[in-house]
């Protein structure tokens, strides 16, 4: 089972009812040799509306492939993560979506 931590917009998406005081996860089958990409078309969700994600902690890319139990961590498109994150691209500040 994948366990997605959902943020930003993304927690009334999927959890209408949900609080953005809350930690909002949702859960959903594991498929096998399932790209980031296609991931995201199975939550109904353009590769356009997303900024960092990340999969086990790192950061993810269209083509990675989903692990089997994975934990993964949506962020809309202009979201910031508190401390920039930009020591995990290595690079400076982001201002275009990457994605595009």
């Amino acid at each position: 089972m994948l366990e997605i931590h959902l943020y930003g917009i993304f927690r009334k998406k999927f959890k209408p009812q949900a609080s953005f005081a809350e930690d909002t996860v949702i859960t959903l089958p594991n498929k096998k040799n399932e790209q980031f990409r296609d991931f995201l078309g199975r939550l109904g969700l353009n590769i356009k509306e997303c900024g960092d994600c990340f999969i086990n902690g790192k950061l993810a890319y269209q083509d990675t492939i989903i692990p089997k139990n994975a934990r993964i961590g949506l962020f809309p498109f202009g979201m910031h993560l508190l401390d920039g994150g930009q020591h995990i691209k290595g690079h400076g500040y982001v201002t275009t979506n990457p994605y595009e």
